[in-house]
């Protein structure tokens, strides 16, 4: 059996006590990831702790999550929302994601997409489309059920067009915005120095690929 590295065991075992703490319920700077790291340590080290702890994580996210956030994937909704998606299409949760992410779809609509000019991943457009992507492409219980209304998805795809996104592209299917999420996570710990989730994942990709 492999044995984690010295960090990775440190990373997990800070995270734990610490980790919850956090007030940051966002994807990629707070909780949300925490539980996403877990959820993933859970699978690869065939740990039943570790997915309590994480859907623990998950449940009080959900439940206390202000609406007062921005929509950005980095730090609001549409991270979270996507974040939700991505655990359902992965198996770490089950359930009707329509239910959970209702309200925050209502959020993500209320964001005038009409003269937008920030097309990044972290704050702009690049990310709204990725939930919007993973939203639309979820399994729903009638086929014409959408998430969305019609007028937010055409401004979204006149948004699109005139800033040059392609919103139909693969880049923005769920498993590739999770390479992207995990190559944001990997160059933010670089930077910091500091040995928490963010870099407790790429080191996850380790362990499993030795």
């Amino acid at each position: 059996m492999k044995t984690l590295s010295r960090k990775l065991k440190e990373i997990i075992d800070n995270q734990i006590l610490n980790g919850s703490f956090s007030t940051d319920q966002s994807l990629l700077n707070g909780r949300m990831g925490l539980s996403l790291f877990f959820f993933h340590c859970s699978r690869l080290l065939h740990n039943r702790f570790y997915e309590d702890f994480a859907g623990e994580l998950l449940e009080d996210i959900c439940l206390h999550l202000p609406f007062d956030l921005a929509v950005d994937f980095a730090d609001g909704f549409c991270g979270i929302g996507w974040a939700v998606e991505y655990m359902r299409r992965q198996g770490f949760v089950e359930g009707d994601t329509n239910e959970i992410l209702k309200e925050i779809d209502g959020k993500v609509m209320e964001r005038d997409l009409r003269c937008t000019a920030d097309t990044s991943f972290e704050h702009g457009l690049e990310g709204i489309v990725s939930y919007v992507r993973a939203r639309l492409d979820s399994p729903r219980r009638e086929s014409n059920e959408l998430p969305f209304d019609t007028d937010y998805l055409e401004d979204l795809k006149n948004a699109c067009q005139r800033t040059g996104v392609d919103w139909q592209s693969e880049d923005y299917i769920p498993e590739k915005v999770w390479k992207r999420v995990v190559d944001w996570w990997r160059q933010e710990a670089a930077i910091a120095e500091v040995y928490n989730w963010k870099r407790g994942i790429p080191l996850l990709e380790t362990y499993q690929n030795t």
